[in-house]
């Protein structure tokens, strides 16, 4: 079910199903007569306006004071500019930094736009030019920057807002360098950002994994009435714990075809074909499997964990492109 829906005692998320790219999901938390808080923004501009249209009435008596972006890809704060200007934005240190390196709305909007072209030829730079487009869809990103957070955090912090405590962790790097949880304890409920994407393949862009995994367990020791992911529907620790063995079947599947040589296409090709894939082939966008092999490929080669090169986007998006073609993810 997508749209403005209440997850715990005066907080709402606005859900974005079934969560591919760029379908992200936002929160509100709302203390009544005082103040609100944002969870994220969306980078689709009228996406980011309808949202902030339908949490007009719940903050009409509580003004919008404090926002959160839970790490660094546009889809969770090129909608800054939606909020109030006076409203502080927090972010971690690292978030931040990958915010100003990452790549700018109007350079992903030409790049989608001329992928769009570059993907009637065939090969590798066809197949990678219609990724990149097929990542945008119809999106419609702001024409320039938006605001960035003006207040940032290294591990741990906690947000004052009307009374309510907002307790955020920054738990990466694993999906980017900064991840960071917003954790409302007298509500139950935990915002997440891309530490979960649920029934959505989740992408490993930083790593390494084993520190996604330690925070997954950091997010099912506080067994939270409900969590909120990055991309998906609502979930509680059972779905969490379904992610976390997608995780380790990946890491051991990956690693065997690593220890043979094996080509990210074939390895790729391999993966999706395999019995053991079966239970997670259902979820939105399968082919990013692709996009988190490539990560692990690049560590065991001995690269530090970074965020990726535009060469190494490149070939995974032409890999995934290519699997879609081939048909090698049809049921």
């Amino acid at each position: 079910m997508s749209g403005l829906q209440q997850v715990g005692d005066g907080v709402w998320a606005f859900l974005r199903t079934p969560g591919g790219w760029g379908e992200a999901n936002t929160g509100l938390v709302v203390a009544p007569g005082t103040a609100s808080l944002v969870v994220d923004t969306a980078w689709d501009v009228g996406v980011a306006r309808r949202i902030a249209e339908a949490q007009a009435p719940l903050v009409a008596d509580a003004p919008i004071t404090e926002a959160v972006n839970t790490h660094s890809d546009g889809d969770h704060w090129w909608g800054n500019d939606s909020l109030p200007a006076g409203t502080r934005i927090t972010t971690s240190t690292a978030a931040l930094e990958g915010m100003r390196e990452d790549l700018p709305p109007r350079a992903l909007t030409a790049l989608a736009s001329t992928g769009s072209v570059l993907g009637r030829l065939p090969g590798p730079i066809g197949a990678a030019g219609a990724y990149t487009a097929r990542v945008r869809g119809d999106a419609r990103f702001p024409r320039r920057t938006p605001r960035m957070p003006d207040h940032t955090f290294d591990t741990a912090t906690t947000l004052e807002v009307g009374g309510r405590t907002v307790e955020l962790e920054r738990l990466g790097p694993c999906h980017t360098a900064g991840d960071l949880v917003a954790r409302i304890a007298d509500a139950g409920v935990v915002f997440t950002g891309d530490l979960l994407f649920i029934g959505s393949t989740p992408i490993l862009w930083h790593g390494p994994l084993d520190n996604w995994l330690s925070a997954l367990d950091r997010l099912l020791a506080w067994d939270a009435a409900v969590y909120v992911p990055g991309h998906g529907p609502l979930c509680g620790t059972a779905e969490i714990r379904t992610l976390r063995n997608y995780w380790l079947w990946l890491r051991d599947a990956a690693a065997e075809q690593h220890r043979t040589g094996t080509g990210l296409l074939p390895a790729a090709r391999a993966l999706v074909r395999s019995p053991e894939f079966t239970q997670w082939r259902h979820w939105e966008s399968p082919e990013r499997l692709v996009l988190s092999l490539s990560t692990l490929f690049d560590q065991w080669n001995g690269k530090p964990p970074g965020p990726p090169t535009v060469v190494r986007r490149a070939t995974a998006f032409a890999v995934a492109e290519t699997l879609l073609r081939e048909g090698a993810l049809n049921s």
